[in-house]
């Protein structure tokens, strides 16, 4: 008998200490703010959450509202840990993915998003020159 209500209290806490982010407060918000030659920003953000934060959303976007929880069903969200890497050069945000994007809805006349569908034999490639180089991971 002992045994049980044990077993019982450790699943209580660990479902509601462990469960899903439910209000977003238990998640990892990050973002990378690019910002063109003419002043305009996009940014580049991602929400993970879980025990190892091994469900993630992110998306492209020209406001700086954080993304959370809530947004996982909205236009323009990709759901999926590593949904495509990046580069920003001379006005120019390359999405580099290996399963298509959404067109996300920027409105910064400065900034060209251009879309690169590549197979995973020219996706892993982006990963070793990471650390120094112009290509950056989602999150990162």
């Amino acid at each position: 008998m002992f045994k049980n209500r044990v077993f019982a209290s450790c699943c209580v806490v660990l479902l509601t200490t462990c469960g899903e982010a439910g209000d977003g407060a238990n998640g990892d918000y990050r973002a990378a703010a690019l910002v063109s030659s003419k002043g305009d920003t996009v940014f580049v953000k991602s929400y993970n959450w879980g025990l190892i934060g091994d469900s993630q959303i992110s998306t492209v976007a020209d406001n700086d509202r954080p993304i959370g929880w809530d947004d996982q069903g909205h236009p323009g969200i990709v759901k999926g840990l590593d949904p495509f890497q990046y580069r920003f050069a001379h006005d120019t945000l390359t999405l580099y993915a290996r399963s298509p994007l959404p067109a996300f809805a920027i409105r910064c006349p400065s900034i060209v998003i251009q879309y690169q569908l590549v197979d995973n034999s020219h996706y892993m490639p982006l990963y070793q020159p990471l650390g120094n180089s112009a290509y950056h991971r989602v999150p990162e």
